[in-house]
């Protein structure tokens, strides 16, 4: 492998969802709301994420990040059955603001001049 400045890095992608941001920090958030219910749920909204990202890519269909996201997880509260007021606005709001799993951002920097701006979606 070549080695390369710096300066001639464009673009360095990576899955950072498990690795810098944690992905259940948004179900948890709303405890208040899920109660216990929020474990459930962030397993069934990653798992079902997961799931329809290699279903469109295998078929051909791609679908942005944030549409995937929000796909995932209206199945995710049907199959729960959680349909209070304004949960799915919120939790996809929170999602654009995930905290870092710990120690996760100070590995990065070793490498790494900014985090993603956008969740996702490039």
């Amino acid at each position: 492998m070549a080695a390369h400045s710096p300066g001639s890095v464009r673009a360095c992608v990576f899955d950072a969802y498990g690795t810098l941001f944690d992905f259940a920090s948004a179900a948890r958030r709303c405890r208040d709301v899920l109660g216990d219910s929020f474990e459930k749920l962030t397993v069934l909204w990653r798992d079902k994420q997961l799931q329809y990202t290699w279903l469109r890519a295998a078929q051909g269909r791609h679908a942005d990040f944030w549409q995937v996201t929000g796909d995932a997880l209206d199945f995710s509260l049907e199959t729960l059955m959680l349909d209070q007021e304004g949960l799915r606005d919120r939790l996809m709001e929170l999602y654009l603001t995930l905290d870092y799993i710990s120690g996760g951002a100070r590995r990065s920097q070793a490498t790494l001049t900014e985090l993603p701006a956008v969740v996702g979606t490039i």
